[in-house]
């Protein structure tokens, strides 16, 4: 798996050449996190890939569970302010809803740390890991607000009608746990379509929808875009 550079957290450390160590340290365990889990890689492991010593990591890291959680931070940073950006360039709320519904799924594919943990899967747990606070949970947390404040300007603009359902935020973020929990599953793809038409069809009321928004979303992809989740 390569981590794009622009994902490490390079100059904010100190100088070239702490910034340097500490992002091969981190480029390091992310991969090897990524591949074997948490459980079967070692500190050993993760100074050998890219030429350090154990000495350096403890420099900057007080343990690998301390490690961990770094790594999850910086990828739950990264998390939000991708999502938040995305976000903040559509209009309509139909749109915005889909677009972080794929973003979460693209997300998912692209770091299997955080996928696996959201799994429950013990290759990617420690003891005392905590699922409901923390990197992870803060994630989550924020994807949660994120859903019911698009959930909640659509209703306001006449756009969704959640008032058919119990709960029309739980409602969205269980169709994007399903997915989650079948992402190695061959029909994956067509499940995830599936899911964007139930949850447009789902929350969307029967009424002529604000077409200047459409045209909007439209314009900052372009009119060929090849993302079929914006609205027709």
């Amino acid at each position: 798996m390569s981590i794009p550079v622009h994902f490490l957290p390079g100059r904010v450390y100190g100088g070239p050449m702490k910034a340097n160590r500490r992002a091969l340290l981190v480029r390091s365990g992310m991969e090897q996190f990524s591949r074997y889990g948490y459980r079967d890689v070692s500190v050993s492991d993760i100074v050998r890939e890219c030429g350090l010593s154990v000495g350096t990591f403890y420099k900057y890291f007080s343990g690998k569970e301390t490690f961990y959680e770094h790594i999850l931070a910086v990828i739950e940073k990264e998390g939000i302010r991708k999502a938040e950006e995305v976000i903040g360039r559509l209009h309509s709320p139909i749109n915005k809803l889909k677009a972080l519904y794929q973003f979460v799924v693209l997300g998912m594919r692209r770091y299997p740390i955080l996928r696996g943990i959201l799994r429950r899967d013990e290759r990617f747990l420690y003891p005392g890991i905590d699922l409901e606070g923390g990197s992870v949970g803060n994630l989550r947390h924020r994807i949660e607000s994120m859903v019911q404040e698009i959930i909640r300007d659509g209703s306001r603009r006449g756009v969704f009608r959640p008032g058919l359902y119990h709960d029309a935020q739980g409602l969205v973020m269980a169709l994007l746990d399903t997915v989650i929990l079948n992402l190695e599953d061959p029909r994956v793809e067509q499940l995830s379509q599936d899911m964007l038409v139930l949850i447009q069809r789902g929350l969307r009321r029967r009424l002529r929808l604000r077409r200047r928004d459409e045209r909007r979303d439209r314009r900052i992809f372009g009119e060929d875009t090849p993302l079929d989740w914006l609205e027709t």
